[in-house]
């Protein structure tokens, strides 16, 4: 990380995660670091769990752990069942990433003519829309700036709006209002694809159809609207994923949508509780 103290080892990858935490943003560069942190968004971890997923000597994570407490971007306490033990708690919030891995995404062919033609159509509202998401993603890709959690995070505010708007008790019967909304608003059309577990097809996706082939799904706003309108259905946190999308390659994107006590819970909280 900028400025870190101590245990600070040269990263394989080069990416560097981006945090924010109550009094500051930091900047973590330790691949010991960015394992700790990116186990605790899974759920809270002991100590020794931590050792052991990281495969490095108690000594060596024990370092980076403090520097992690130092910092703010992590906390401790003693484990209730063994006070010999201590649990640790990401108190800080995932804010990107800066990274090679999209900077020289080819784009689509079909788009290699756009340059002599608006890229919306005037006075079409959505069309404009989507040519200004499609413009700032690809701009941020270019500069090596992954926005992802701001951007699900963003999709879940929005969410937690449109999920009153779009609720029906019955499944079918909301997806068909989420499709009828995503249309009227040229943001898409939404399928149903099964029920167990839940499956969703979207097709003319607003986020992702324009945008650069990177291999993999980049509907991290649509994760965060879905993940809001599935949790006020289901009264519980639920985990998504993208299985499919337009931008790995696809003609479509695919949302898996479960329950999931564990990793649900901690998206929960890190989306609505404040930072301390």
């Amino acid at each position: 990380m900028a400025g870190e103290q101590s245990g600070t080892e040269p990263d394989a990858d080069g990416e560097i995660l981006l945090f924010s935490s109550k009094n500051r943003v930091m900047a973590i560069e330790s691949e010991v670091k960015k394992k700790i942190l990116e186990l605790l968004q899974e759920r809270d971890y002991s100590f020794d769990e931590i050792v052991t997923k990281c495969g490095k000597a108690k000594s060596t994570v024990s370092v980076h752990i403090r520097d992690l407490i130092n910092a703010g971007l992590i906390t401790s306490r003693i484990d209730p069942f063994d006070n010999r033990k201590k649990i640790l708690t990401i108190s800080a919030i995932p804010i990107g990433s800066l990274t090679n891995i999209d900077r020289n995404a080819p784009t689509r062919e079909e788009r290699l003519t756009e340059s002599s033609t608006l890229p919306f159509t005037p006075g079409d509202i959505p069309s404009f829309f989507r040519w200004g998401v499609r413009l700032f993603r690809t701009e941020a890709m270019a500069l090596g700036i992954n926005v992802d959690p701001v951007l699900e995070r963003t999709g879940w505010e929005m969410g937690t709006i449109l999920a009153h708007l779009v609720y029906n008790p019955d499944l079918s019967g909301m997806v068909k209002n989420m499709s009828d909304f995503w249309q009227e608003h040229g943001l898409g059309t939404i399928i149903l694809s099964s029920t167990d577990p839940v499956s969703l097809t979207v097709h003319g996706c607003f986020e992702c159809e324009d945008l650069p082939i990177t291999g993999h799904g980049t509907c991290s706003f649509d994760i965060g609207v879905l993940s809001a309108i599935f949790t006020n259905y289901f009264h519980s946190p639920v985990q998504i994923t993208e299985v499919e999308c337009y931008s790995a390659g696809d003609d479509h994107c695919r949302f898996i949508i479960k329950k999931n006590k564990t990793t649900g819970e901690v998206f929960f909280k890190n989306i609505n509780s404040q930072i301390v």
